[in-house]
């Protein structure tokens, strides 16, 4: 490595400041901008860190270090890599989406040691289209979001891996004097050379998706009338965490059985179902599949998990906070003097796909190994 010395893995000098440091991409993660960096530089992300620790201190003591990066960590990476402060704050995901919680930024699941640091960052999906068109292969700060599962800008499905052999960190950074590479780093297998198939659905759950990033943005979504952005963002981020847990069960109990795909697409329909139709004859039959809906999920979900969204309903867009109370008031009438939700007795078993994609209309779940099945 330039600049730096390496004697069995021990440090015997760590400069001040990078000979090589590439310039930030205003639209990527830290971490993807910090893979670059060390790739230029020829090493590992971890020995980057431990290089930086060695001038500066434990700095970055956020994790994952993409989301709140701490004033001390932006003043030593400024200097570090020879950047202004500013241009190390815009890559923080807290200065660039205030209203979003860490909880909603996708992990690495059960990762050990790892060289290229996957315990500390967070993890991402990405566009093979737009890794074809980038200069420079970067990762997008939105391919980092549980809740977003479509490019902004080729309107198609990402993907959660190399569609050849499942990495889930399968981009290759390189250094300023190397071409980008398109393959990936674990099976050299092509990383853009397919495209997940598409169907009628497609439109509509751009449409939600569309709705939700406005909102992530602070405007209020046209897809729904008087609703606010935060009562949005709160509706879609609360019922995908309670979804989460409840449908797949705890992250150690083996492959999910719902992707992310399914829980998002589960989302959209019932917020499809309460955007108001072009006619009004319509609304019996959209009020009695909005209960139809809602009773599904109330079946298979455990109590404690229908008290929490009976709580946090309150903040929800009313439209949808009604179509759950009325699902709930049909399920308590007819399941009455017993609980509505799952049985404590089957609360250990896990939901079976088949019943809910039936009422959902899920796609088949092969397509949804090409947009990972396995990790959430």
């Amino acid at each position: 490595m330039a600049g730096v010395l390496w004697d069995d893995d021990t440090v015997i000098h760590a400069p001040a400041q990078l000979p090589i440091a590439p310039r930030p991409i205003s639209t990527e993660l830290l971490s993807s901008w910090l893979l670059r960096v060390a790739a230029a530089n020829q090493i590992a992300l971890c020995d980057l860190l431990d290089t930086l620790e060695s001038q500066y201190g434990p700095v970055l003591t956020n994790n994952p270090f993409d989301y709140a990066v701490p004033r001390a960590a932006v003043k030593a990476l400024s200097r570090f890599c020879r950047v202004a402060p500013r241009a190390v704050r815009m890559l923080d995901l807290r200065e660039r989406l205030p209203r979003v919680a860490s909880g909603t930024l996708l992990c690495f699941r059960n990762v050990g040691y790892c060289p290229r640091h996957t315990r500390g960052r967070v993890r991402y999906s990405f566009c093979p289209s737009c890794l074809v068109e980038q200069k420079v292969i970067h990762v997008r700060w939105d391919w980092s979001l549980s809740c977003l599962i479509r490019c902004a800008v080729h309107r198609r499905p990402l993907l959660e891996g190399c569609p050849v052999c499942g990495e889930p960190d399968p981009l290759v950074f390189t250094g300023a004097d190397s071409p980008s590479s398109l393959r990936c780093r674990s099976c050299d297998g092509n990383l853009v050379g397919s495209a997940p198939g598409v169907d009628d659905r497609d439109g509509d759950m751009q449409a939600v998706e569309d709705a939700y990033r406005a909102a992530l943005a602070g405007t209020a979504p046209e897809l729904m009338k008087k609703v606010t952005a935060r009562e949005l963002q709160l509706f879609v981020e609360d019922m995908f965490d309670l979804l989460i847990g409840s449908l797949n069960g705890r992250p150690d109990c083996g492959p999910a059985t719902f992707s992310r795909q399914d829980i998002l697409e589960i989302i959209a329909a019932l917020i499809l179902n309460a955007v108001p139709g072009a006619k009004e004859s319509g609304r019996w039959r959209r009020g009695t599949r909005g209960i139809r809906l809602w009773a599904t999920l109330i079946s298979v979900i455990p109590e404690y998990v229908g008290t929490t969204i009976e709580k946090t309903s309150f903040r929800w867009p009313a439209a949808l906070r009604r179509r759950f109370l009325s699902a709930l008031h049909y399920r308590t009438r007819r399941r009455w003097p017993y609980t509505p939700y799952r049985a404590a007795a089957q609360v250990g078993r896990l939901a079976m796909r088949a019943d809910i994609a039936a009422v959902y209309r899920l796609r088949p779940s092969v397509l949804n190994v090409v947009n990972g099945l396995s990790s959430i």
